[in-house]
């Protein structure tokens, strides 16, 4: 008889990683303080060569470790989440812009608290992160979404017209 010793998953201490897009592609989180699952696999450090191998279609991460990831040669085909937390900025227009010409895949933002809570997530009409839990004394845009979500948004950060004043 083979007795099987199951060793506890030690990435399982943290926040739940979750995609903005369904289905969740294969996404390599450049932050600590998230689980591993089968699609989703951490790597606090940043962009390395365990990060290449694991061959994600989309990174999640601060704006600073995308950057690091586009600069050492990241190659994606699905996705870019961006993490922004709770008390800083959000993604200024020339963040999205820079981001784009870098990866060449939409970009999202999704707003994190304490312990990496997500409190808010930008859908794929980019008009704001749409609040999912409390974010404090922010300024919420309660008009309709174009993606039909009728959870209010976050007024900070990039919007869709500023977008398109971009790009006349």
């Amino acid at each position: 008889m083979t007795v099987r010793i199951r060793r506890p998953n030690r990435l399982q201490t943290g926040a739940r990683f979750v995609h903005p897009l369904e289905p969740a592609p294969r996404t390599a989180v450049l932050a600590g303080g998230f689980e591993e699952t089968k699609l989703v696999r951490v790597f606090p450090h940043g962009w390395n060569a365990d990060a290449a191998r694991f061959a994600p279609t989309s990174l999640a991460g601060p704006l600073e470790q995308l950057r690091r990831a586009a600069y050492l040669g990241a190659d994606l085909a699905h996705s870019v989440v961006a993490f922004t937390y709770q008390g800083g900025d959000g993604l200024t227009p020339a963040d999205r812009e820079s981001l784009w010409n870098a990866f060449g895949v939409p970009v999202f933002e999704e707003y994190l608290g304490r312990d990496n809570q997500l409190l808010a997530v930008e859908c794929d009409a980019h008009c704001g992160p749409h609040v999912i839990a409390d974010c404090g004394s922010l300024e919420l845009d309660h008009d309709p979404c174009a993606c039909g979500n009728e959870a209010p948004r976050l007024t900070r950060g990039a919007r869709i017209e500023e977008l398109l004043a971009l790009l006349a």
